[in-house]
């Protein structure tokens, strides 16, 4: 058809709109009306977008975009004034997830160690979008167990990559033994970082001053696209991933005179990027799932929430903050991340996760999702009744 793509983006905007009228009229939040809209319109529910090769390309359209903004908002001076939060916090949340994931896993359905591990990676990632926009509107961001939270997502952030490029090497892909992939993969790394580091310290602040020599927001706005995507390919070309290039032109896009106009040009598409995202991911689940596996996504429900809580409120008393900081933190970050959802398809394709859970992963994500702004907004309301049904202080 001639003019499949605008097709499709006219249905998909749509069908948007009326579910996120509809879902703001309910007081439900926005991205859940994304996840809605796009079981709506997936292969599985109606006939409209039959080739589902075509909804994952809209889905890592959607990731690269994302994740070029999050390296574009990540700020060397804000990470040094949580330094000791991001780095000793954000790393114990992250590997406490992994940990005791990993190791129930194991126990309880006795897959491979690799498969086991990769379940951690999954859970180890909360959703920054939700959680930071909760905080945002009820105004608790600079609040202790705000910070905390920020700082924990900000390490997340930064996990995301080497969780996307250690998938494979867990997944034993390739003829060469583990250490010699890890080395390969660090190699690469180098390779990058020396052309990312010539690229910003010399090539992308020419060319962007260069271009702001025609004083065009317009032309501004198509250099950026222009270095994101060229980036990306390069990374890719490497052999690492798209996403990862897009958030390395973030990175060094962020540490130009020019950071502050990018933000600005971008926010406004930021949320169609966004939607982009959670709307091919719902596209990606089939409903079906509810039927035939209701058990497992209830069990696995209540398995993720507890075990991602108990690691928020470990990694919070691991910092020796008090009770109800580490109650807030813990149950504020259980749900699994968006970026969860790209290294489960990473898994699918390296067979670290079958066709079945990873519908049931992507059930149980969804449910998580629906019900985190309840939890985050409730979170210090609902720590005394836990405080005072455990004996906990409250302080201290």
């Amino acid at each position: 058809m001639q003019h499949h793509v605008l097709l499709n983006l006219f249905a998909i905007f749509g069908v948007a709109t009326a579910v996120i009228v509809i879902c703001k009229f309910l007081k439900i939040r926005y991205i859940i009306g994304y996840l809605i809209t796009g079981v709506l319109l997936s292969p599985n529910t109606s006939k409209y977008f039959a080739d589902m090769e075509e909804v994952e390309v809209y889905a890592e359209i959607g990731i690269i975009l994302l994740l070029f903004t999050v390296g574009l908002e990540f700020s060397f001076s804000n990470l040094k004034r949580i330094k000791n939060y991001v780095l000793i916090g954000g790393a114990s949340q992250v590997f406490f997830t992994i940990f005791l994931t990993a190791g129930l896993i194991w126990l309880l359905m006795r897959p491979s160690w690799e498969e086991s591990i990769f379940w951690g990676f999954l859970y180890a990632l909360s959703s920054t979008a939700i959680v930071i926009k909760v905080l945002q509107d009820t105004n608790k961001i600079t609040t202790p167990h705000g910070k905390f939270i920020l700082a924990v997502l900000l390490f997340q952030d930064i996990m995301i990559v080497p969780l996307m490029l250690f998938t494979p090497i867990l997944a034993g892909a390739g003829d060469s033994s583990p250490l010699e992939a890890l080395l390969w993969l660090l190699g690469k790394l180098v390779v990058m970082g020396g052309i990312a580091y010539l690229l910003a310290r010399f090539v992308i602040p020419f060319f962007l001053k260069t271009v702001m020599k025609v004083q065009s927001q317009e032309v501004f706005l198509i250099a950026l696209v222009f270095l994101v995507t060229g980036i990306a390919l390069l990374t890719e070309e490497l052999g690492l991933s798209l996403a990862l290039g897009a958030f390395i032109a973030g990175l060094i896009i962020a540490e130009t005179e020019y950071h502050r106009m990018a933000i600005s040009c971008f926010l406004p598409f930021r949320y169609v990027f966004m939607s982009f995202f959670f709307i091919s991911m719902g596209m990606l689940l089939d409903y079906n799932i509810f039927t035939t596996d209701f058990g497992w996504i209830v069990f696995w429900f209540f398995f993720a929430l507890v075990v991602k809580a108990v690691a928020g409120i470990l990694a919070v008393k691991v910092m020796k903050l008090d009770w109800k900081t580490a109650m807030a933190v813990g149950f504020s970050i259980a749900q699994i991340g968006e970026f969860s959802f790209v290294l489960a398809q990473s898994g699918l394709k390296y067979d670290l996760i079958s066709q079945n859970n990873y519908q049931i992963f992507l059930a149980v994500s969804i449910l998580l999702m629906s019900v985190t702004p309840f939890i985050v907004s409730q979170a210090e309301r609902i720590q005394p009744t836990f405080a005072k049904l455990f004996g906990m202080k409250t302080h201290g």
